[in-house]
């Protein structure tokens, strides 16, 4: 799974992409993973985007899904 990272979130990640090779089905899932890979993101506010769309935790992840990490963002 290839997952866009944007903002202050690639310092996180230290890159504007990440490569995911675990199976996930849903947000929380994904969620969790990248949690135990990058602690850090426990602390941190942040959107998960699947298909262009805010995803709520319990949305699936469709296969070949596009995916991206937001920091919250005002407006809209």
């Amino acid at each position: 799974m290839n997952i866009k990272i944007f903002g202050k979130l690639t310092d996180t990640f230290q890159n504007e992409k990440y490569q995911l090779n675990d199976k996930v089905n849903t947000v929380s899932e994904l969620k969790e993973i990248l949690e135990i890979y990058f602690p850090e993101l426990k602390s941190l506010n942040y959107l998960i985007i699947v298909n262009n769309q805010n995803a709520k935790e319990s949305d699936p992840i469709p296969e070949g899904a596009e995916i991206a990490l937001l920091p919250p963002y005002s407006g809209g």
